[in-house]
C-alpha cells in the first residue's frame, strides 16, 4: 500500500511541476498511476486530502535540496553560483508557485509552506554566518525573497542568461552585506 502511495505523490509532484496547480486534478493523477479515479479515492478521499499529501512531500524536497545547495557552499562566491543555479531549476519554481497557490486556499498546504519558508531563513541565517557575514534577520529574508523574484523571473522570462543575471544579482547583494557600514553624517 505504501508503494502505491508514493506512486500518487510522485505522480502528484510531476504533475505541479510540469502543469502547476491548474493541471493537478484526480483524473489526471489517477491515469499516471494506471489507477481509476474511485482507486485513487481510496488513498486520498478528496483533492485537498492529496493536495495536502503531495505538498508535505514537495516541501520535504524543496527543503533538503535547500540544505544540499548549502553544504556545497564555502565561499561568497560559491554561493552566488550554487543559489543562481539554484534558480534556473524551473521545475522546482512551479511546484513552489504551485504550493503558493495553493496555501492561499488550503491552511494545511499554508502551515506546510510557512514551515518551509521559516526553514529556509534558517537555513539563510547559518549561511550568512558560514560566510563569515553578520547573521541579520533582514540579510536572510532579503537572500530569501531574492531566489524566489529571480527563480519566477528567470522561469516566466525563459532569457538565456538568466541564471548569468541572477549570479550577477546574488554577486552585488553578497558584496552589499560584507560592506562595513560608514558612521551617519560623515
Amino acid at each position: 500500500m505504501e508503494d502505491r502511495r508514493k506512486q500518487i505523490i510522485d505522480a502528484g509532484l510531476a504533475i505541479l511541476a510540469e502543469e502547476g496547480l491548474q493541471g493537478f486534478t484526480q483524473p489526471r493523477i489517477a491515469a499516471r498511476t494506471g489507477l481509476r479515479q474511485s482507486h485513487l479515492t481510496y488513498y486520498y478521499p478528496t483533492r485537498t486530502d492529496l493536495l495536502v499529501a503531495v505538498a508535505r512531500a514537495a516541501t520535504e524536497i524543496q527543503a533538503a535540496n535547500a540544505q544540499a545547495m548549502a553544504q556545497r557552499i564555502v565561499t561568497r562566491e560559491d554561493a552566488a553560483d550554487v543559489i543562481a543555479c539554484g534558480t534556473a531549476r524551473h521545475e522546482n519554481t512551479r511546484v513552489l508557485l504551485a504550493l503558493c497557490e495553493a496555501a492561499e486556499q488550503e491552511p494545511d498546504v499554508r502551515a506546510l509552506f510557512n514551515t518551509l519558508a521559516d526553514g529556509s531563513i534558517g537555513l539563510l541565517m547559518a549561511l550568512l554566518s558560514k560566510l563569515g557575514l553578520k547573521p541579520i534577520p533582514a540579510h536572510a529574508d532579503i537572500l530569501h525573497a531574492l531566489f524566489i523574484g529571480l527563480s519566477v523571473t528567470h522561469l516566466a522570462t525563459g532569457r538565456t542568461n538568466g541564471e548569468a543575471r541572477s549570479k550577477a544579482a546574488l554577486d552585488a547583494v553578497f558584496t552589499l552585506f560584507a560592506q562595513k557600514r560608514a558612521p551617519r553624517g560623515k
